[in-house]
């Protein structure tokens, strides 16, 4: 799969494409405001995370390389994780998308120094959103996240209103019920207090240092959740003093 990455390593990024990333701690809110930027950028929304559990589910788009379809199914099912290389190569493939097109919103990745390497290769970029949230707040909300096993889609039974954090909780209209689909909510294995303690180590360890080198090109926004989805005009405004619309 290396090959590939070389292949395309001349002309991956198109004329006039734009990359936003957005950055920060799990759970801090990257999801829900890369769907709320969809609408104004127009650009394609790229987490690695949920194509490779598209793939896993046979749910990916026609224009994937089946190849590397079939080779991250077979590394997953023999209890392997996928390498740096194979990620880049998922990016290029959602690259191809014609959502992509004007640009793309990446969400959760890169995730370490070496990725970032890799990435700044073959791609610009163009804006960096650091999104932060107090760290109290963030542990708490987490905790309180509901995510449907059938669909996925996510709830937050977090009610918080202190120290100028107003946030209200997005509740099912049923309890434990979801509103899209009716499957069960339960609290992922993820959302759980000693496994969110050991992913904010991670943070802190392996992706949080990458934020010294977007500094140093000059492309950071930063961006304080206070009242979670309401705070999103101030950051469309943020965004577009940076890219070109």
């Amino acid at each position: 799969m290396k090959n590939l990455l070389i292949r395309y390593a001349a002309s991956i990024a198109k004329p006039g494409q734009q990359f936003l990333v957005l950055f920060g701690a799990p759970g801090v809110g990257k999801g829900t405001f890369a769907k709320l930027l969809i609408n104004d950028t127009k650009f394609n929304h790229i987490s690695t995370g949920d194509e490779i559990r598209k793939i896993l589910k046979g749910k990916t788009s026609q224009s994937f390389d089946p190849k590397l379809i079939v080779t991250i199914k077979d590394i997953v099912a023999k209890g392997g994780l996928v390498s740096d290389e194979i990620v880049m190569n998922i990016l290029q493939e959602k690259l191809k998308e014609p959502e992509s097109t004007k640009g793309v919103i990446l969400d959760g990745f890169p995730r370490t120094l070496r990725q970032l390497d890799l990435y700044e290769k073959i791609l610009p970029t163009n804006v960096v959103v650091n999104v932060t949230l107090r760290a109290d707040i963030l542990l708490e909300k987490l905790a309180a996240r509901r995510t449907c096993v059938s669909c996925g889609t996510a709830f937050n039974v977090c009610d918080i209103n202190r120290d100028g954090y107003v946030m209200e909780p997005l509740n099912p209209k049923k309890e434990g019920i979801c509103d899209a689909c009716g499957g069960k909510l339960v609290v992922r294995d993820d959302d759980k207090k000693e496994v969110i303690e050991q992913r904010m180590k991670e943070y802190d360890e392996k992706t949080h240092p990458l934020l010294d080198r977007y500094r140093a090109m000059g492309v950071v926004i930063d961006f304080e959740v206070k009242r979670g989805k309401k705070d999103y005009p101030r950051l469309w405004d943020l965004v577009k003093s940076k890219l070109r619309f």
